[in-house]
């Protein structure tokens, strides 16, 4: 699956994206991405 972004921005200390013209916050899913990322590479 695909989706185009129009922007990705920080509002009020979140990290929001815009795909399609709609907001979504997905700051808890970029920080337990950074968490998993970080394990990876204690490893």
């Amino acid at each position: 699956m695909s989706v185009k972004v129009e922007m990705i921005y920080i509002k009020d200390d979140r990290i929001l994206f815009t795909p399609y013209l709609k907001e979504y916050d997905i700051t808890d899913y970029v920080q337990e991405l950074t968490e998993e990322l970080s394990k990876l590479k204690e490893r």
